[in-house]
């Protein structure tokens, strides 16, 4: 298989995509070569059998131009079977023409709650989508694949570092309504005004101009937890992916308060880290149900800080055994069912026995 991937950022440090790089080597090792097109690339040595071009993110009209350019190129010139574009369907309608004159192999991974014509046009397009669960692809197809995210567990590894003292609460994503970062603060002081020693580790920042207007929002609910709240909040921005283990591994608990219902991939970062995790998404209830009935303990009502204060205040008081346990409960749930050699093999034989053809691997 020769496969054309196509991303929006291909670059190890990114904070939100650093982990796309991972990908593209767990696709190298499987495929005869893999070309990479990206509106971004940073620094990094790719397998031999890897190469980028860079469609860049400035000119509507000139970026469109080098995306056609780099997709006859490789589907015409250099014998390129198989198309797969990451999480953007406008990536998969403009191939689509292409990759039907070149009779080439079309799929799409996506992964979110949203559903437009965008997405439901490259649903048709394609032969396949895959997806990390059934509420990451909210259309009812037969052309949806579940095949589990991919996380590398060697990059979250639980020895790398222990539990901070005093103890600390972790949330990881960006700073929008989605993600309700208000109901973890209004909970957070709840457990300060209750006398806990606890800090906060917020991660991540706004991508639009519309969530820096939403910053404000978060600075103020800070505010208004007086200075006791304020001094125990630390807010980071964005972190690359290279560095984030060490958050995880400093943590007591990893909580989610996002809003967006599809598995989110920072959970199962935190799982994979060994740490105790608290959300409220919908999808993890099924996850954790295998666990028992601890299960209960690790999930919450949306908005509801009380509820949350409480799970948090009953995770702080498992001891030294059962945080250990658990932590390795969640790993074990990850290496079994979103680990990313287990992800990157099934995409690749799915992409290679699709509409009756057999591609080379």
């Amino acid at each position: 298989m020769k496969l054309v991937f196509v991303t929006q950022v291909l670059d190890p440090g990114d904070a939100v995509l650093g982990f796309v790089a991972r990908w593209v080597e767990g696709l190298a090792a499987r495929c005869d070569a893999v070309r990479v097109l990206a509106l971004e690339v940073g620094e990094a040595q790719w397998p031999s059998n890897v190469d980028v071009r860079v469609i860049g993110r400035r000119g509507r009209i000139a970026r469109y131009l080098r995306y056609r350019r780099f997709l006859s190129e490789a589907f015409g010139r250099d014998g390129f079977d198989t198309l797969l574009t990451h999480m953007v369907p406008r990536y998969s309608n403009l191939a689509a023409g292409l990759a039907r004159r070149h009779r080439v192999g079309h799929f799409l991974w996506y992964t979110h709650k949203g559903v437009d014509r965008r997405l439901l046009r490259a649903v048709d397009q394609v032969e396949k989508v895959f997806t990390a669960s059934a509420e990451s692809l909210r259309v009812e197809t037969p052309k949806r694949v579940v095949t589990g995210h991919g996380i590398d567990v060697s990059h979250f590894d639980p020895r790398a570092e222990d539990p901070a003292v005093p103890r600390r609460l972790l949330s990881v994503g960006r700073l929008t309504p989605a993600k309700d970062p208000l109901t973890l603060l209004a909970a957070f002081s709840i457990l300060i005004s209750r006398g806990h020693d606890l800090y906060l580790d917020l991660v991540g920042a706004g991508l639009t101009g519309g969530d820096g207007a939403f910053e404000r929002t978060v600075s103020e609910q800070i505010a208004l937890g007086g200075e006791q709240v304020a001094a125990r909040v630390e807010r980071h921005g964005a972190i690359g992916y290279q560095k984030i283990p060490a958050f995880y591994g400093r943590a007591s608990v990893f909580v989610s308060t996002s809003l967006t219902g599809s598995v989110d991939k920072v959970v199962l970062e935190a799982m994979a880290s060994g740490r105790p995790v608290l959300t409220c998404n919908e999808s993890f209830p099924p996850i954790f149900a295998e666990l028992g009935p601890v299960a209960e303990q690790l999930t919450f009502e949306k908005g509801n800080a009380q509820q949350l204060a409480e799970r948090i205040e009953g995770l702080l008081a498992l001891d030294a055994k059962g945080r250990h346990e658990l932590g390795l409960a969640l790993r074990g749930l990850v290496e079994r069912d979103h680990e990313i050699d287990r992800l990157m093999d099934r995409l690749v034989h799915e992409m290679g026995h699709s509409g009756g053809r057999v591609r080379a691997t």
